[in-house]
């Protein structure tokens, strides 16, 4: 039985991404410098996940993790040291999940002509 090759060394080209996820909603920023919009994608399998934070870096495109913000008591978001407070809702167990996933974000995104 052949190796598989390593997760962090594939290419997912549109083609092939459009199979694995597809984007459904793109919701753009156009006040912010770096954070351009929020992406929704539908996974093969039938799982979406909402709110993905789309980036623009020096390096073209990056992806975030969809987060929450933490609440008080009282419904409000948290601060702490001035900053509002948030907690991810989506991890990864390794480095090469996490790269996969962000591949195939930004391939749905390439397919849907969204920063090109």
């Amino acid at each position: 039985m052949q190796a598989a090759e390593p997760i962090a060394s594939q290419q997912i080209t549109p083609c092939c991404a459009e199979r694995i996820c597809r984007l459904v909603q793109w919701a753009p920023f156009k006040n912010n410098p770096s954070l351009i919009g929020r992406a929704t994608i539908a996974f093969a399998g039938g799982w979406i996940v909402v709110g993905i934070p789309i980036f623009r870096s020096k390096d073209g495109l990056s992806v975030g993790v969809p987060n929450s913000a933490q609440l008080d008591a009282e419904g409000r978001i948290k601060i702490r040291d001035g900053k509002k407070q948030y907690t991810s809702v989506v991890t990864f167990e390794t480095a090469e999940a996490r790269e996969r996933s962000r591949r195939l974000v930004l391939a749905a995104l390439a397919q849907a002509g969204v920063g090109a």
